[in-house]
């Protein structure tokens, strides 16, 4: 079943639906929207209206949805059992240092109730207090459901918390999207899950998960460096300005999650420009391990980069071939993101193994939480 999405307030974990809903079988539901699923209690009111659901704010937040986007709504038939001890990993995005953070918060940890309280939440699972600029994963719960591996949060019943920060070694980034004719494909199947499953097209799937990178990426610091790039057959970079002297630059401090943001508008914007061009991923990886080489050089720390592509080239050289011939010794490595169905996800997965790296085919919109695990994954390797 499907809902339109309307933020709520902080609802104490609940959300609700019309009294005419129909199909709502059990009182506990997955919500699903692209690639975030929360679970939640539901409850009818009669002051919704049909085919709305109202969302507990923080839930909201945490399926990154807006008002009037369709949330499906599937039925969970296990006892989701109430938590009695929870580790949670804390991430500041704003580049502190993320163990000073937890000390802050250790020190204060019953005003957070107000964020815990109501929710269930699952291993793995990381929301966003915004308003502090820290996130929270979820390492481990106890007791837990055996399938859904979720539990309840009652604050009064919590017995035991254990805060951790997740440090990871600062790492250079550079992202690297098409933004050719072939990302116009709607080829990536979305709600997975769900019975009438639909697609979106490759640029969509792309935008979706920069998003996810966005509010998931662990690796945000003073010391790292950004460069964004996307390409057709020609290179357009990310060009932000230096705070000091006010000029063009094509890289930039790794901040906080509004660099991440402000790149994937940008990446949108060039669509109109691109969507007819052919793709020349050759030139495009060749001019990111050029930025890659440059930072990499001057500071000494590893650079990922994350290349968006269908793998297709129909301008240019052989990007496996350009990938051989530039990488170089430095500590470079590459995550290829193969998108859609019909991805040449071999020649992705052959850019990958000469960059050192790893290749994800996005297939499904589901494999988005995959794409950020491997690149905090890949920053916090030292090989």
């Amino acid at each position: 079943m499907k809902l339109r999405a309307k933020r709520g307030r902080n609802q104490q974990g609940l959300c609700f639906v019309s009294t005419d809903t129909s199909n709502l079988s059990t009182t506990t539901c997955e919500l699903v929207y692209n690639s975030n699923s929360v679970f939640s209690d539901i409850r009818d009111s009669t002051k919704v209206p049909k085919g709305t659901i109202v969302l507990d704010a923080r839930i909201y937040d945490m399926l990154h949805c807006s008002d009037e986007d369709e949330i499906s709504v599937i039925g969970v038939a296990d006892k989701i059992p109430t938590c009695t001890e929870i580790h949670l990993d804390i991430v500041s995005k704003r580049g502190l240092q993320n163990h000073a953070v937890v000390q802050a918060v250790s020190q204060r940890i019953d005003d957070f109730q107000e964020h815990f309280e109501g929710l269930i939440l699952k291993t793995r699972q990381e929301f966003m207090i915004s308003d502090l600029g820290i996130s929270f994963m979820v390492r481990f719960l106890s007791p837990t459901d055996s399938v859904t591996r979720a539990a309840r949060i009652s604050w009064k019943n919590l017995l035991k918390i254990h805060l951790g920060a997740l440090e990871s070694q600062s790492s250079n980034l550079c992202i690297i999207v098409e933004v050719a004719a072939a990302t116009q494909v709607a080829d990536v199947r979305s709600n997975v899950d769900i019975e009438d499953d639909s697609y979106i097209s490759r640029h969509e799937a792309i935008l979706h998960c920069l998003e996810a990178i966005e509010m998931k990426f662990s690796g945000y610091s003073n010391d790292a460096q950004f460069a964004g790039i996307v390409f057709s057959d020609k290179v357009l970079p990310f060009i932000t300005f230096n705070s000091y002297t006010g000029e063009e630059a094509e890289t930039t401090s790794l901040h906080s999650s509004s660099l991440i943001g402000a790149y994937r508008k940008w990446v949108n914007t060039t669509l109109g420009e691109f969507s007819n061009s052919p793709s020349n991923p050759g030139i495009a990886l060749e001019r990111g391990l050029e930025i890659a080489h440059m930072l990499s050089g001057a500071q000494g720390l590893p650079t990922a980069i994350i290349f968006f592509s269908s793998g297709f080239y129909s301008a240019g050289q052989n990007p496996v071939k350009v990938t051989r011939k530039n990488l170089g010794d430095r500590a470079i490595r590459i995550l290829c993101i193969s998108v859609g169905e019909d991805s040449a996800t071999d020649i992705m997965d052959a850019i990958a193994k000469e960059g050192n790296g790893l290749s994800i085919h996005m297939s499904t919109t589901d494999k988005m939480d995959l794409v950020v695990d491997a690149i905090n994954d890949m920053i916090s390797s030292k090989g």
